[in-house]
């Protein structure tokens, strides 16, 4: 039997670094909240990244994985992991940063993984894009991250919240968010919102040359909304006005009023400086 989360933290010495971006999740509930609206099945394949003191570890062990993968950069927490293993031996504990851990180095296409977690803000972002560009090996991604992280990731055209994430996200996945997390919820309590979003990959998905040209593409665009894409594209092509008409896109829009299909079908297009 488990002493609570934040009794068994305690039992460690675990108090929050910085170094790690760590705010602890003490409340069951909540996690059992986030493990519900993954869509979790049984005996499915888990990755978690950030566990901490384990209070979404529990949740997800309790909804009988067949396995979960567990990345730590605390040394500190790998023993408190340690002793949930000896009563859910299907736990695997990897301690280092999650940054030099490929997909694709902890299962392969036969064994499709969910990733259920917690994310460490500063490198939320950074891992979410990796995993869009790996996404043969995943059947579902549901973490948390801040509000204007999510609130970009499922942004509409048009929007002031709508750019280069949004695009990415959407041409790849169908993204729900499901709820939003106050600060209280966490020890300590941080200065942001936060808030879960689902990801599931499309059952046709543009192959990585595309989405690195949206990427590109994308960059250009939004690295100067405020101009018109006749000229804000200019440098991909010197005929960029009429290869806009071309696809039936105005020359004087501006990047946030192209939708992810508009950056998709512009990317197959064979321009001078993607040549």
């Amino acid at each position: 039997m488990l002493p609570s989360i934040a009794q068994h933290a305690n039992q460690h010495g675990i108090h929050p670094l910085k170094r790690y971006g760590q705010n602890f999740l003490f409340d069951f509930s909540l996690c059992e909240k986030i493990v519900r609206v993954s869509q979790l099945k049984i005996g499915a394949n888990v990755i978690e990244i950030g566990p901490g003191t384990a209070g979404l570890t529990r949740a997800i062990l309790a909804s009988t994985p067949k396995s979960l993968t567990v990345i730590e950069a605390d040394y500190r927490c790998v023993a408190l992991l340690a002793e949930i293993k000896h009563l859910y031996p299907n736990l695997c504990i990897i301690q280092g940063d999650a940054l030099n851990w490929k997909l694709s180095d902890l299962t392969t296409n036969d064994h499709k993984i969910d990733i259920i977690s917690n994310l460490p803000y500063q490198i939320g972002t950074t891992l979410l894009i990796q995993w869009l560009k790996s996404t043969n090996y995943i059947n579902s991604i549901t973490v948390m991250l801040q509000r204007e992280v999510v609130d970009r990731i499922c942004a509409k055209p048009g929007t002031k919240t709508y750019g280069r994430l949004s695009i990415l996200c959407q041409l790849i996945c169908d993204v729900q968010k499901c709820f939003d997390v106050a600060p209280k919820a966490f020890y300590p309590p941080p200065k942001v919102y936060s808030s879960v979003v689902r990801l599931s990959p499309l059952a046709v998905i543009p192959e990585i040359s595309i989405i690195e040209r949206v990427e590109l593409i994308t960059r250009t665009a939004f690295g100067e909304r405020r101009k018109m894409l006749r000229s804000s594209l200019r440098s991909l092509d010197k005929n960029i006005e009429d290869i806009l008409y071309s696809i039936n896109i105005d020359p004087e829009s501006r990047a946030e009023n192209l939708t992810p299909t508009d950056y998709l079908t512009l990317a197959n297009l064979k321009l001078n400086f993607l040549s």
